[in-house]
């Protein structure tokens, strides 16, 4: 398709406004206001002001915010209307959000680049483009979900803008965001304040309850939670986003390394166990993704006898937060994890910390309703009956500090163990012990470039341990330490972790979001299963559109397009007989989330095998043809027909040519492109012609990331 412009002619016609009088012509201020006259013969001024509203059909201010816009109900954006905008208002900007705490926000629905013209929005609908929500990341009206006690409210604002706001350097635009870029040109703003208490008798499944412990502790977006029938799979690094290994004494001198992919399995329908179940491994996960341990430093406990010499706490082995790094370079949890409940949007006695692998949940050191466990209260696995769940566990101040054995039923054949770091031929890594009588001053820092390093003294000497990321291999790391276990020589290499964890997560099904914009059409294929088909038919050169949809897989997904640009005939023309016949253009772009991590983990770029079927013309000299005839003179064609194969994972498409990206000025894109807010590296794809490539397949094969 391609943009005629016509041209337009602009009459201006100049008013001359001319005061009568000896005087010549002069400007006068125009009055706004009118003199109304009272019955004691007393003049008054009534001013012309409008106030600036912003109503609802379904709900009024100050009142409840009905159940179907929620996710107790259809999940359904609300409809709202607004009227008395400032004079100059060149478009508006909504947003709604809720504030759970002090200094804290959440927010719903983000919508900008609303046209002046526009004074109302239809239920489950949306104006000018998204921004994203905190809920899950995309770029859709999230329903309020919002657990505990009492009312929430819910305010929608409205927002006059006297100009756009600069949100070009903005890969995502979220509330802080559009309120910065909106800080100056705002001419005025209207509330609407909404409420709504979710019922009693609304019951989360386990699954959900468990993603909501996730999402309502701030992790949505580091952390994902998958199920399937049995298990609920928290999936991350391991690796915080607070502080860590500051204020060890006892250090092992190991240095956490993430270790992606780690899938720590919840159990759905929790049981007691006829017997209590010890791990010389992790027993559960915080919901920030890092893996909990027992107290002891090593080996399996006695349950009912206190021992003083493993314990992590007492010996000085662990950071401010609670946790530190294990002989495997990994970093977990063997008390309270203090930092990550200090960040906590939701912080207070009723906010689950963390998973049994068990599946019972993981609170505070008080009881949910905020009163304090006495002592004799905990069982010698640090829990206690739960009249929600069944059962939960508490951190303590006192040993055992966290989960210290798991009452519920537990297949450990299939829990997860963190891989250790391989390459290591030397024994670098291996054997460290932490040096007798402790170490002094260590700090832990880490530098833009993603350097770690963790600096000690011992006996008045300094030692280290640092790392970088390779810039060569995915998931190694360029070592070089100083460490009192292996005499303060220096020793260098690079060490890799081990993936195999990937397989438990990436057989599990996920569910994933398509957005997709063509000039003029596209269908879109899991393997052979038709994902979506182009909701506009491709009948004129005008059909396009955005489209977004959700669908299940698993990795390593193979998807297919197929793509085509409207044409009349096989001469590839379109408006054949008219003063404007031309060749079409096309145009492709899409990118793929991983909703249950919210990753985009694809874009269309010129990475993708496409093959063109359909190339038409062969001489462009037919555009100027007066009686184009398909197949005659300059107006031949190439076509082929799609291999029946294609769309599987093990066809061979090495001849294919790769994919041309086009650039935004040369694909002009419309009717829908500015709908979605697309990824950074999301590129406008077609074949290597624009014009005469007609009909494209394509294929790309996504990995886990």
């Amino acid at each position: 398709m391609k943009n005629h412009l016509a041209k337009i002619i602009t009459v201006l016609f100049s008013l001359t406004f001319v005061a009568c009088g000896s005087d010549s012509s002069s400007t006068s201020e125009l009055d706004t206001s009118a003199e109304l006259t009272t019955s004691d013969g007393a003049v008054e001024n009534e001013s012309t002001d409008i106030e600036f509203t912003l109503s609802s059909e379904s709900m009024v201010n100050n009142g409840d915010l009905p159940v179907m816009f929620t996710c107790d109900g259809d999940s359904i954006s609300p409809p709202l209307t607004w009227s008395g905008a400032p004079e100059n208002t060149s478009e508006y900007a909504l947003i709604m959000h809720h504030v759970p705490g002090a200094d804290e926000a959440k927010w719903y629905w983000i919508m900008y680049g609303i046209d002046a013209g526009i004074n109302s929005i239809n239920t489950g609908d949306f104006e000018g483009v998204l921004g994203t929500n905190s809920v899950n990341g995309l770029n859709e009206y999230a329903a309020p979900c919002s657990q505990g006690t009492g009312a929430k409210s819910y305010i929608f604002t409205l927002y006059a803008l006297s100009e756009s706001p600069e949100l070009s350097n903005v890969l995502s635009v979220d509330r802080e965001s559009l309120l910065t870029a909106m800080a100056d040109i705002t001419l005025n703003s209207v509330d609407l304040t909404v409420n709504f208490e979710r019922f009693a008798d609304v019951e989360l499944t386990r699954c959900e309850t468990i993603q909501q412990s996730v999402s309502e502790a701030g992790f949505n977006e580091s952390v994902g939670v998958t199920c399937d029938n049995e298990y609920a799979y928290i999936s991350s690094d391991t690796y915080p986003d607070h502080e860590l290994m500051n204020g060890i004494t006892g250090t092992n001198e190991q240095l956490p390394v993430p270790a992606t992919n780690y899938a720590a399995p919840i159990k759905l329908a929790p049981q007691v166990a006829t017997n209590l179940t010890t791990i010389d491994a992790a027993v559960g996960v915080a919901v920030n993704g890092v893996p909990i341990y027992d107290y002891s430093s090593q080996g399996e406990l006695d349950l009912y006898t206190y021992d003083a010499d493993s314990d992590t706490v007492a010996l000085g082995q662990l950071d401010n937060c609670g946790g530190h790094a294990g002989r495997g370079d990994d970093y977990h949890y063997h008390a309270s994890p203090n930092c990550m409940i200090d960040t906590l949007p939701n912080n207070d006695d009723g906010t689950i910390i963390g998973w049994g692998y068990d599946g019972y949940p993981l609170y505070g050191d008080n009881n949910p309703d905020g009163s304090a466990i006495t002592a004799g209260d905990l069982d010698v696995c640090n829990g206690q009956i739960d009249y929600d769940f069944g059962y939960r566990y508490h951190t303590s101040n006192q040993a055992p500090y966290i989960i210290q054995c798991l009452v519920g039923e537990v297949d450990t054949s299939i829990l997860p163990r963190v891989s250790p770091l391989s390459g290591d031929t030397h024994g670098a890594r291996a054997n460290l012990t932490p040096p007798q009588g402790g170490v002094e001053n260590l700090l832990h820092t880490m530098s833009d470039d993603g350097t770690r390093t963790m600096s000690y003294n011992y006996n008045n000497t300094s030692y280290y341990v640092r790392y970088t990321p390779s810039t060569t291999q995915s998931d190694c790391y360029d070592f070089e330490q100083k460490t009192v276990s292996n005499g303060g020589i220096i020793e260098t290499g690079t060490f890799c972790r081990d993936t195999q964890m990937e397989d438990n997560l990436s057989t599990q099904s996920h569910t994933f979001k398509l957005e997709a914009w063509s000039d003029n059409w596209f269908a879109a294929y899991l393997g052979n299963e038709l994902i979506i088909e182009d909701s506009v038919s491709i009948t004129t050169e005008r059909s396009f559109n955005a489209e977004s949809v959700t669908f299940s897989g698993t990795y390593p997904m193979q998807l297919n397009f197929i793509l085509k640009d409207y044409k009349e005939n096989d001469t590839g023309l379109e408006y054949i007989g008219q003063s404007n016949q031309q060749m079409g253009d096309g145009g492709f772009i899409a990118q793929i989330t991983d909703t249950d991590t919210n990753q985009v983990i694809a874009v269309s770029n010129e990475e993708w095998k496409c093959e063109v079927l359909h190339q038409a013309p062969l001489d462009k000299s037919c555009e100027s043809e007066i009686n184009p005839i398909v197949g005659a003179g300059s107006c031949t064609f190439n076509r082929s027909e799609e291999p029946n194969d294609w769309k599987e994972s093990s066809f061979d498409d090495s001849i294919w040519d790769y994919a041309t990206q086009h650039s935004v000025a040369d694909v002009s894109p419309k009717g829908g492109y500015d709908d979605i807010s697309w990824h950074e590296t999301a590129q406008l794809i077609w074949g290597a012609d624009l014009e005469t490539d007609n009909t494209l397949i394509c294929r790309i094969t996504i990995d886990k990331p």
